[in-house]
Order: C-alpha cells, then structure tokens, then sequence
C-alpha cells in the first residue's frame, strides 16, 4: 500500500462514519416532526392519569401531538420489553411506574430486557408514598402493634401483586421483623379496597394517595408507612408510625413514575423530552393535582434518574437475596 493510499484511506474512514451519522444528527436537530406516542405497559386508569394531564404542555412545547398506547400484561413487562426493541429516534417512549422496570428483573431469573443497558432515562414524573393500611376491626393501630399480633397470630397482608415492589417490601419486612405474615396478592389496587374493607386480609400494602380517601370516610385505618425519603414524608399525616422507626434496618423500594426510550436515545432527543415533561410538571395545574393527591411532581436530569435507576434496582436485587424470595415467581 503506497503512501497516497493510506492517506486516502485514513481521510475517507472519518468522513464515511460522519456521514453515516448526519441523518441521525439532522433527525435530532429537527425533532419531532410526526407524533409521539406513549407506551403505557398497564391498563387505563392507573398511572396513566397524570400522562393525560402533562400531554397538553408537551403538545405545545413539542409542536406534535402526543398518543397514548397502552400494552398491558405480565405486570408490566409487555409494554416495557416492546419499548426497548423499537427505534431509538424519540417517536415510542416509555411511562412507567418503578415495578417493571427496575423489580421485576431482579425477581425473574430472566427477563427479555436489561434495566439499565436497555433504556435511555429521560426523567422522573411524580414519587409516591406507600403505606400499610388496616380494616377498622383489626386490633393493632400501629406497626410495633401489627408485628405483635403477627408473632402471635395468623396473620395475612394483601399486595397489587406477586413480583411488585410492595410484595418485595412484605418480605423483607418480614424478614427483619422475624415474622411470617402470609402474602395474600391482587391483581391491582381495585380488588384490594373490598377486600379491606371485609377485613380478607386485614392489612394492605397500597399507596397513600389511593388510600386516604378510605381512611378519611373511616373504612380503613393507617397503621403506618413504608417509604422512607424525607422529600415525602412530609405529605403523611403527622406522628404516624415509619417501618423504620420499628425496624431500623428497613429500606424501602422506591415508588415513582418516570419516562424513558429505547437505548442509544440521541442527547438533543432526550433533553428535548426532558425540558417538555418537566415544564409540564412545573405547571400549576400539576402542582396543585399533585399536592391534593398528596405525591411529589419531580421532574429530574437524565443522569439523576439513571443513578435512582441503578441504585433501585441493586436494592431490588439485595432485598430478593436477603429475603430469599425464589427467583421467577413474577413469571
């Protein structure tokens, strides 16, 4: 090979990847130019509630209409596994709840997507607050109370369901608190409120916001909470019992709603997605549903949330270890 050869060819390679590159670059400059749609992984009527509320901001902000598509099933995993096969150009993105993303692979010996290589975060939505609930007839009417009366006693607590973050909570509640309150799953927070009521179980594990209503109207009764994150603390009623204050050793599973895409999601994508959602997050129409609902509209930088995205899931995975919760159980 002469010298004028490898000089071309040393030219050329450069400028063939540079090529290569400039419809994905112009594709990200000139993004969106047709609708987006949002891949909900669970039925109507559940997280979806505040996608519809941000959706006429991000319209505005994005200058495309928005399009939900919801592709329910296997707790989640459907629709979060189909929006890590698509494209990565910004038109099919994710909004989930934390479950199936970042639980459900560390409570299945397999699943068909990686919780960290296989999606781009964009940011998180809203953070909830989870808390344990009991029918008014139940004797206990705190957590220390509760953990009494099940070393004592039958006792069984009811969940959305196997593999999901508050299952995972219930073992390792029990665990650390040496008991063994039986697991009694729902599919969903719907069945769950009957049930309560009736007392089959006694006790649930829900989130504040779907559950104060129910206590308000004196048909339930809080024993206590789970979430452990001072930034939501401070929405629970005052002087209720934390799992914490009872076992110190407790860490809870977190409990957002966040948006993501397929990897490899180009920078001026995601940061155009981030700045639409969080001006959307930032209205007050937003804030005040949020704060009446009583959960934290958040709104984060990409690199924040894959570092809750990371750190949640290394728990997940810690606490099915220490809680030997057998493998594949979400399946």
């Amino acid at each position: 090979m002469n010298v004028l050869t490898r000089i071309c060819r040393t030219m050329i390679a450069p400028l063939a990847i540079a090529c290569a590159a400039a419809p994905l670059v112009a594709a990200a400059q000139s993004y969106p130019v047709k609708p987006i749609r949002i891949v909900v992984p669970y039925p109507p009527g559940g997280v979806d509630v505040y996608v519809r509320l941000l959706i006429p901001t991000m319209d505005q902000e994005l200058g495309q209409p928005s399009i939900i598509e919801y592709k329910p099933g296997a707790s989640g995993m459907i629709g979060t596994h189909y929006v890590s096969t698509v494209d990565p150009d910004g038109y099919t993105i994710l909004w989930t709840a934390s479950n199936p993303w970042v639980v459900t692979p560390a409570m299945r010996k397999e699943t068909p997507y990686d919780p960290v290589k296989s999606f781009t975060p964009i940011t998180v939505v809203t953070e909830g607050v989870n808390v344990i609930v009991a029918s008014m007839n139940f004797p206990p009417n705190n957590l220390k109370e509760m953990f009494d009366y099940a070393r004592k006693n039958e006792l069984a607590w009811s969940t959305s369901g196997i593999g999901s973050s508050w299952h995972l909570d219930a073992e390792n509640m029990n665990r650390l608190a040496g008991t063994k309150i039986l697991h009694a799953p729902f599919k969903g927070f719907g069945p769950m409120f009957p049930a309560l009521i009736a007392g089959r179980p006694p006790v649930a594990l829900m989130t504040y916001s779907v559950t104060r209503r129910l206590v308000a109207a004196k048909k339930a009764k809080f024993l206590g909470t789970m979430s452990t994150k001072e930034k939501v603390r401070h929405l629970l009623p005052k002087g209720l019992q934390a799992v914490t204050d009872v076992l110190p050793k407790f860490e809870a599973s977190s409990s957002w709603v966040g948006v993501g895409g397929p990897a490899n999601l180009p920078r001026e994508i995601v940061m155009r997605l981030n700045r639409a959602l969080i001006k959307g997050i930032q209205t007050p129409e937003i804030q005040k549903r949020s704060l009446e609902d009583r959960i934290v509209a958040t709104g984060n930088t990409p690199e924040e949330f894959a570092k809750l995205i990371k750190a949640d899931y290394e728990l997940a995975v810690q606490s099915v270890r220490d809680s030997k919760i057998p493998l594949g159980i979400g399946a």
